[in-house]
Order: structure tokens, then C-alpha cells, then sequence
């Protein structure tokens, strides 16, 4: 198959575990023989640069990387609050702020559509503009479209939308856009159940749940538990919003640590400043550290410094819908997992996994897993997952249902 993925979010411009999704698939892809084009964007503001990512495209893969035209550009240097700044864009921009990039994207895409002759047009959103480029593509030249959708969209979980016209725009184009489609690609089978639902005319075998995976190169440099150092728990990745409250979990484990004495928290990832401010205050001196983002073939080294990794939902809006990419990640880092999560799918799933799992909302569940996890650290007895259980999730099995669903629609 001749494939062009739209991705906004690309290499070595880093957005998480999305670009990581994004290339790896993309990856095995190639080594099974597969032609891949990607249009992404070069020159967007506020995103951290991860030149490690770039070892992983090839010198075969066709790359365009029309300039980014982003609101947030023109606001540079003129005296307004980010936070207003912000309140403004979201109610004027639709369907994000990435729309302005269509202006340079389009006419790139259609040249290389022309050039390239692809067999399918993959869009991976968010960013939304995603899939408006590949809807123009694919209706312009007739060729299928898949949409991969990591997050929902007209569910609006993260408050997007804040104006009538902008939601009734987004539910006009979201069903457009997956009646025209072959296809679709979710993360989540919540997110699957939620799109049949909503609009009738989609089939379950055309609604396919692929998730994130793990990268076996990081998992190969994660060393055994060293139990010589304090007890440690690490958390990975985004620590704001809505979805992501460590309120109650921060009150739980500040209590635990004094009792200890030798209880330790390290954050890595882009913090909101009043969660900083919240866990700083609540911990005991010297108990937690902040780092901003790590390098994907870094991450390994503070791994190696922890016992346990900590992973995070509250019951933000449609808290059902959604599972943090690094919850698969962190299958394969060879550490016991405890996830402090609301009741639903995400909960039942690692529970069937062996996931050390406590209701976010209960204090008393997340002492009691905090106190056996500690136990079976003074035992120097922590166990990770199975390997034949990570096995499922390595990207080359991922990228081989991608593979799979992409040929059985086209």
C-alpha cells in the first residue's frame, strides 16, 4: 500500500506519546514493505523539540512540512495575560487552533497527492484541522480516508468549544466527515461504543480500537529494582486539567510519606503551576521533584531511580471516553503500576492486566495499595507485569492490526 498520514504533530517537534504512536507505526509500517507520506507542520509555538524521535524515520519516508500559521504567533510581545489571551482564541478559532495551517497545508497536499498517488489518506487527530485536510483530500481526488482519532471530538471533554456555533459545527462535520470515511481508528473501546452510538450509519467492524504501545527499545534500557534507594513513585507525563486532579491521591500519599520517613514522589512532564504549588505545600520537605519534559530516550533513567509508577485519572467530563497514552507505556517499563482511576473501562482493563488499581475517589482504597506496594518493597519483592502480557502491546503488534484494519477497508 502507498500511505499518507496527516499529523500535525511530527518529529522532531514532540507532543507526547502521540508523536511516538505516530512515528513507530509509521516505522514498522515501512519495514513491512509499506510506501508512507506524512504532511505535518514545521515552526508551531510552545511545543518541546525531541531530536530522539528522529532515529526512528527512514530515509525512504516522504516527508512535507508545510510552515504553521498559528493565533498564538500574533500575540507574541503584546501585553495581554496568557490566560486571556487563550479565553479569546478558543472562542473565535474553530476547530482549533491549528486551522491557519490549512492555508500553506492544502496546496501542499494536493501537490503531493498528485506526486505521491496514495492508496489510503490516515488522519491522526487532535489537532481537529487534521481532519478537515483529509476530508478535502479524499474528496477531491476519491481516495478512501481513515480517521484516527486519539481523543473525541464533538464530545468536547477538554472545553474546546466554549461558543454555541463552534459545537453545532463540530457535530455537523464530525458525522460528515466518518460518514465519507472507510474508516475509523480509536484509542479506546469506550470511544468505539460512544461513535456507534451516535451516529447509526457507522458499523462496528469500521470503528477499530488501537491504542498506544511500547516502545521495546526504552523497556531494553530499564534496569532491575535497586531497593538500596527510598521508596520511590514516578509519574510520567501531563499534570493538568480537568482529568488529571491529584488532589486526593497527593493527600493520601503525603501522609504516607511522613509516617515512612523514606517515601518519595518524582513528576516528570508539564505540570500546571497550581497543581506545583498544591503538591509542594502538602508534601514533607524534600519529598518530590519536578522536571519539566524528558527526552523519549531519557526516560529511562529516571525509571531506574523509582519502584512503582503512578498513573492518573479523575472524574474530569467524559472521564469514561478517555486512557492517558501512557498507561500502555507504562506496561513495559518493568515496574509495578498503581493507577489511582475513577470506576469504568480503563479500571476494569488493568485490573485484568494484574495493575495494582484504587479508586481515585477513595482515600482508604489508595492507602491500602500504597501500604502493599511499600510492603513488597521492604520485602524487596515488587513485581512487574508478565512479558507475555507487554508482548501484546509492542508497536510491531500494533502496527500489524493497523495494517490489517487499513487493508480489510481499502
Amino acid at each position: 500500500m502507498r500511505i499518507l498520514f496527516i499529523s500535525y504533530f511530527f518529529p522532531p517537534y514532540a507532543h507526547a506519546t502521540a508523536v511516538e504512536r505516530t512515528v513507530l507505526i509509521i516505522k514498522e509500517l515501512e519495514r513491512r514493505g509499506h510506501k508512507v507520506a506524512v504532511i505535518t507542520a514545521r515552526d508551531y509555538t510552545f511545543v518541546a523539540r525531541d531530536h530522539s524521535f528522529l532515529k526512528y524515520i527512514s530515509d525512504d519516508l516522504i516527508l512535507v512540512k508545510p510552515r504553521a500559521i498559528e493565533p498564538s504567533t500574533f500575540l507574541r510581545g503584546k501585553h495581554i495575560a496568557v490566560s486571556e489571551g487563550k479565553s479569546i482564541l478558543r472562542r473565535i478559532t474553530w476547530p482549533d487552533s491549528r486551522i491557519l495551517w490549512l492555508i500553506n497545508a492544502l496546496p501542499a497536499g494536493i501537490k503531493l497527492v498528485k506526486f505521491f498517488k496514495p492508496d489510503v489518506i490516515v488522519t491522526i487527530a487532535p489537532p481537529y484541522t487534521d481532519l478537515l485536510l483529509g476530508f478535502f483530500l479524499s474528496w477531491k481526488y476519491r481516495i478512501p480516508h481513515i480517521v484516527d482519532m486519539l481523543d473525541p471530538w464533538s464530545d468536547d471533554l477538554y472545553s474546546m468549544y466554549p461558543e454555541p456555533w463552534q459545537k453545532k459545527l463540530t457535530s455537523f462535520f464530525e458525522g460528515l466527515i466518518l460518514q465519507k470515511a472507510k474508516g475509523a481508528i480509536v484509542a479506546t473501546y469506550p470511544m468505539k461504543w460512544r461513535l456507534l452510538e451516535k451516529y447509526t450509519f457507522l458499523k462496528p467492524e469500521l470503528v477499530e480500537n488501537i491504542t498506544f504501545g511500547i516502545n521495546e527499545e526504552i523497556t531494553k534500557s530499564v534496569s532491575p529494582v535497586n531497593y538500596d534507594l527510598p521508596f520511590t513513585l514516578l509519574y510520567l507525563g501531563t499534570l493538568r486539567g480537568s482529568h488529571k486532579n491529584p488532589s486526593i491521591f497527593i493527600e493520601v500519599f503525603s501522609e504516607f510519606a511522613r509516617k515512612s520517613g523514606n517515601a518519595r514522589l518524582i513528576i516528570v512532564g508539564n505540570t500546571a503551576e497550581e497543581v506545583k504549588r498544591y503538591v509542594i505545600e502538602k508534601m514533607p520537605h524534600n519529598s518530590v521533584e519536578f522536571h519539566s519534559y524528558v527526552k523519549n530516550d531519557e526516560v529511562f533513567k529516571f525509571v531506574n531511580n523509582s519502584h512503582v509508577l503512578w498513573l492518573l485519572i479523575s472524574r474530569g467530563p467524559g472521564f469514561e471516553l478517555v486512557m492517558p497514552a501512557k498507561t500502555i507505556t507504562y506496561l513495559g517499563l518493568k515496574r509495578p503500576v498503581l493507577a489511582t482511576v475513577p470506576q469504568g473501562w480503563t479500571m476494569e482493563f488493568l485490573k485484568r492486566l494484574g495493575v495494582e488499581v484504587a479508586d481515585i475517589d477513595k482515600a482508604e482504597e489508595i492507602k491500602r495499595s500504597l501500604e502493599k506496594l511499600y510492603q513488597d518493597y521492604a520485602n524487596r519483592s515488587l513485581k512487574s507485569l508478565q512479558e507475555k502480557t507487554t508482548k501484546e502491546f509492542s508497536y510491531s503488534k500494533i502496527a500489524e492490526r493497523y495494517e490489517a484494519f487499513l487493508k480489510s477497508l481499502i
